[in-house]
């Protein structure tokens, strides 16, 4: 492992999912055989949170003449959807992705898409079997780690949760799902010194002030252009499914069209990456640091909260380092001395349990503009809603292993 990791920017595009869903609707309709536009039509639904359309575009078609991709894909629009009768149909498409599947890694989306159909379904054994199965043909999927570890969280076991993610930490697994499992599964059975040793924000978490991008006057400047930037971005929309935002708005793609200052910015944020992953120890004592890719790419996102905005208890799932930049913070919370538009690491009480979130303890950080926040992509966090008039604008990102 070397000091230096390779980070590229996610690619933004000139137009907006939205528009291109419009370009390709209209071209789809112009030729309703292209399976081509037919399967990109239905990815950009599904960003959209459009699912009764994704379904609707393969209404009357044999899911066993498909590609797996496209099966899949049905697969979540039906599981995103949450309804009984959508639900056993997202389990029975995902046995026909298992027995269309090309290799291991296919197979194992698939078992892990039927375990969470099974899960709600209430067939909790075999939810546990398909999940299991699939982890055995691929440790490292990450949907299927996930499910296995709060299915048993479920019913009480964190001695199994540890003794199943440890099993895969030993395969070569490590990831943020797994390494969250395993914080929680140890604050659960009381181990609270290894699990604030396994969850590692006070060794890892860094705060700063960003420097000022060149031809700027101040930080100050660039922030009010860059607020301006991301308020009138085309990209701007109000929530969206499978994200922790509430009443709030959001940009999934700022590098998305003409966005200048938001690649300015990240510009600055990859310097300050660098120089924090060649500060970071080599010893590998913490499998964290073990995980650490040696390529990745920058995704971002903006979120816009008003003053009943907040984000539930999540983590980042995809990432190895998480961060946040504030562009724009409300008077109130920058003066204030509660909770109000903070945010706060910790643990959910409702993954947890109450005692041993309170016994782990969190950590609240003020915002202020300009200031950039890493973290390790499975420590868990919230933030609260500010209450006031004006807005608070970050931009949220994860470094991906490539």
């Amino acid at each position: 492992m070397t000091d230096h990791m390779k980070i590229d920017h996610d690619v933004g595009k000139r137009i907006t999912a939205a528009d291109e869903c419009a370009l390709v609707q209209a071209a789809f309709a112009r030729n309703p055989t292209s399976e081509l536009l037919r399967h990109r039509l239905a990815i950009l639904l599904n960003h959209d949170d459009r699912f009764d359309e994704v379904i609707a575009l393969y209404a009357g078609i044999d899911p066993s003449g498909l590609g797996f991709a496209e099966v899949i894909m049905l697969v979540h629009a039906h599981l995103a959807l949450d309804r009984a009768d959508d639900t056993e149909r997202a389990a029975q498409l995902a046995t026909v992705a298992f027995g269309i599947a090309n290799g291991d890694s296919q197979r194992a989306a698939a078992l892990a898409a039927r375990g969470k159909a099974q899960r709600r379904l209430g067939a909790i054994e075999a939810a546990e079997r398909s999940l299991r199965d699939a982890l055995a043909h691929d440790p490292h999927n990450k949907d299927a780690c996930k499910r296995l570890a709060s299915l048993l969280f479920d019913q009480g076991a964190p001695d199994r949760v540890l003794a199943d993610m440890d099993g895969l930490n030993a395969k070569g697994a490590g990831h943020s799902r797994l390494f969250a499992a395993q914080t929680l599964a140890l604050a659960q059975l009381n181990a609270i010194d290894a699990a604030r040793e396994r969850d590692g924000w006070d060794r890892f978490a860094y705060c700063g002030t960003l420097a000022t991008p060149p031809g700027w006057e101040s930080l100050e400047a660039f922030n009010v252009a860059l607020a301006a930037e991301l308020l009138n971005h085309r990209g701007l929309r109000y929530e969206r499914s499978g994200t922790a935002s509430r009443n709030s708005w959001r940009v999934d793609a700022p590098m998305t069209g003409n966005a200048p200052r938001v690649r300015e910015l990240f510009t600055q944020i990859i310097a300050v990456i660098d120089r924090y992953v060649a500060d970071c120890p080599r010893d590998e004592s913490h499998p964290w640091l073990r995980a650490r890719p040696d390529s990745a790419i920058l995704r971002s996102g903006c979120v816009v909260t008003e003053h009943s905005g907040y984000e539930d208890w999540h983590m980042h799932q995809a990432g190895w380092l998480s961060g946040v930049y504030y562009v724009h913070v409300p008077a109130p919370v920058l003066n204030g001395a509660d909770e109000r538009g903070c945010i706060e690491f910790g643990l959910p009480e409702d993954l947890a349990g109450a005692d041993s979130a309170r016994s782990f303890g969190s950590k609240r950080v003020r915002p202020r503009p300009g200031m950039v926040m890493l973290f390790p992509s499975h420590c868990h966090h919230r933030t609260f809603p500010h209450g006031d008039a004006d807005r608070r604008i970050c931009i949220a990102f994860d470094v991906l292993p490539a």
